[in-house]
């Protein structure tokens, strides 16, 4: 993502945080679907906020344009994802969806990695007049899809060996019959993104000397 052309305001970075905050307390609850961070502002009011709920839908756009109502009408969106541009017999395209609320300003942490989106998001909303604004807090925004990104690019989940604080898809112990390559595929198939391999396990312990692990609890 080139850099952003705009000097983010102190507001910015703290609406943005709080969509980052509100993402976060979704991880391992939204799968297969990322957690999304959405935080709607009005006179530098929140005046809706939501995130990805529980097995990826509602998104959290949807979550905080059904807070919001009709304020948001020209209200300023926060959101640490790309806006889909997928429909799913699920629910609509949240693009579509702040489109659809007159919302005046979108500003994104990071593009959706997912080619339905990639780019798609963007175009539609600019097309249709919104204001996009790009890469805020990207960096932290990219932590927090990793697992959703690796998933796509690979078909393989987040590997971290550490202790599970509750945001993880799963978690595995022991070393599956079929051997840790295979239970990865197969979780990745199922839609897992972050799997936690608790510190000395033996699957952690295999992981490790195979080289399949992406990150470790800080030391």
């Amino acid at each position: 993502m080139q850099e952003p052309l705009v000097e983010w305001s102190q507001a910015d970075i703290a609406f943005m945080s709080r969509a980052l905050e509100l993402a976060r307390s979704g991880l391992g609850e939204t799968q297969p679907n990322p957690s999304v961070g959405c935080v709607l502002v009005r006179d530098d009011l929140i005046i809706g906020e939501g995130r990805t709920q529980r097995g990826g839908r509602p998104h959290g756009e949807a979550m905080a344009l059904a807070m919001a109502g009709p304020n948001a009408v020209g209200c300023h969106a926060y959101v640490t994802l790309e806006p889909c541009a997928h429909e799913s017999v699920r629910g609509p395209a949240c693009s579509a969806s702040l489109i659809d609320a007159a919302v005046a300003t979108v500003t994104i942490s990071v593009l959706d990695p997912d080619p339905r989106t990639r780019g798609i998001g963007v175009a539609r909303l600019q097309a249709a007049g919104v204001d996009v604004r790009l890469g805020l807090l990207e960096a932290e925004g990219r932590v927090q899809i990793a697992g959703f990104d690796k998933r796509l690019r690979t078909g393989l989940p987040w590997v971290h060996v550490g202790i599970d604080d509750g945001a993880f898809d799963a978690v595995l112990s022991t070393v599956p019959s079929g051997g840790l390559v295979l239970y990865f595929t197969e979780a990745g198939q199922q839609g897992v993104m972050r799997l936690c391999l608790p510190t000395g396990s033996p699957a952690a312990l295999q992981a490790t000397a195979l080289n399949l692990v992406d990150s470790f609890d800080r030391t």
